[in-house]
């Protein structure tokens, strides 16, 4: 395999964790095994006391703090940065966001005369309606800020066949390339240990049905939704737990709207768990992954509960249930309280549905991220010939 040096840039990383964060850490990781890859990300902050003890190098650039526990990157403002990745000399750069380091990457990439992938991870449209309290002009300058970053990459890369239609949405026209997520789960060999663990920890011996959602608790995930089902599967007599695993700035709203629906007795709040063997644990006790969001591009959840064998119940025409086949390797339902209370009612009683799917989407849906870094080298060995085929020709 031909010997690269990569950079991967992101807007976000360590001590902040969130689905695109596991993203860059993965692509790192790996490619850097296989030739050389480093990563630049902001600051964690003067008062941090994070240490980086990543395998591969990291780079960090000025940051200050911004909301929801994240970085906003000032990386125009350190020359050190701009010089240390300008003396790498890397053969190609990767922007996996497209706000300071975006530009960054882009400012970059053109200096070096090297290639500038960009992927688009996230639905920014309704972040920004969210943050912005709908207010249209400036959302639609946010829009037109961050697509200069895609419009002017060498290649367009998304998660989903759906993000695509989100990017022709955002104004973009050019050609895009689909890569999926993985994980870096894999099943455990100690599995009925791992399950004890959790039924120690929150009083599940003998418990069935137990439901788990993981990721950030915030009310645009459907979270409303999911709650209203889970009255209805009360409703139905079946008995089950749910354990929400994660934090998110609306967790306190979310244990108020459980009290107001009455299965506060069903839940468990786990809060933020960021240690990957603690989370295996949650993933091996559940017997299903409820993930109602039709906000995310491409959820990992998915597929860390596939590498478990545990299926999904998700939203039918959802970016994040693309993989799925319907009562095969997970099941779908119709974005309502009751279709998907009425689902998860259904399986309660049918368990032997559940096991199998489980099966199935272990076989189906569950994706390494070694597989996708296999693909991601091919696909940068080929966008960086198209870009000195370009130029060649335009001598």
């Amino acid at each position: 395999m031909d010997k690269i040096k990569i950079c991967e840039m992101c807007d976000a990383f360590y001590p902040t964790v969130d689905g695109v964060v596991n993203v860059v850490k993965n692509y790192s990781q790996i490619l850097n095994k296989k030739s050389c890859c480093k990563a630049c990300v902001p600051s964690a902050g003067r008062k941090s006391d994070y240490v980086d003890k990543e395998e591969f190098e990291v780079i960090r650039c000025a940051s200050m703090r911004a909301p929801e526990g994240y970085r906003t990157a000032l990386p125009f403002l350190d020359k050190r940065c701009a010089k240390k990745i300008d003396a790498e000399k890397f053969d190609i750069i990767h922007a996996h966001s497209p706000f300071g380091m975006g530009r960054f990457a882009l400012k970059r990439a053109r200096k070096n005369k090297i290639p500038l992938v960009a992927t688009l991870h996230t639905q920014y449209h309704q972040d920004f309606e969210r943050v912005l309290k709908g207010f249209k002009p400036l959302v639609n300058f946010m829009i037109r800020f961050i697509m200069k970053v895609y419009n002017k990459a060498d290649s367009v890369w998304t998660v989903s066949k759906g993000s695509c239609e989100i990017l022709r949405q955002y104004g973009y026209k050019g050609d895009i390339r689909v890569i999926r997520n993985g994980t870096d789960f894999v099943y455990p060999d100690s599995a009925e240990e791992l399950k004890k663990k959790i039924d120690e920890k929150h009083n599940l011996k003998g418990q069935k049905n137990v439901f788990i959602f993981v990721g950030r608790m915030a009310m645009y995930k459907n979270l409303k939704l999911l709650c209203d089902a889970l009255r209805i599967v009360k409703d139905a007599g079946c008995d089950f737990k749910m354990l929400f695993v994660g934090g998110g700035f609306d967790l306190k709203e979310l244990k108020e709207y459980v009290k107001t629906v009455d299965i506060e007795d069903r839940c468990i709040f786990t809060g933020p768990v960021n240690n990957r063997a603690e989370l295996q644990e949650y993933y091996t006790r559940a017997d299903l992954l409820l993930f109602p969001s039709t906000f995310d591009m491409a959820s990992v959840v998915g597929i860390e509960a596939a590498a478990h064998k545990v299926a999904s119940v998700m939203i039918k025409g959802a970016c994040t249930a693309e993989t799925i086949t319907d009562n095969v390797d997970g099941f779908l339902t119709e974005e309502t309280a009751e279709s998907f209370g009425e689902k998860i009612a259904f399986l309660c009683n049918n368990p032997e549905l559940i096991e199998k799917a489980g099966d199935m989407a272990y076989k189906n849906v569950y994706r390494t991220w070694e597989m996708v870094a296999e693909e991601v080298y091919e696909n940068y060995l080929d966008v960086i010939k198209q870009y000195k085929e370009k130029h060649k020709k335009n001598k």
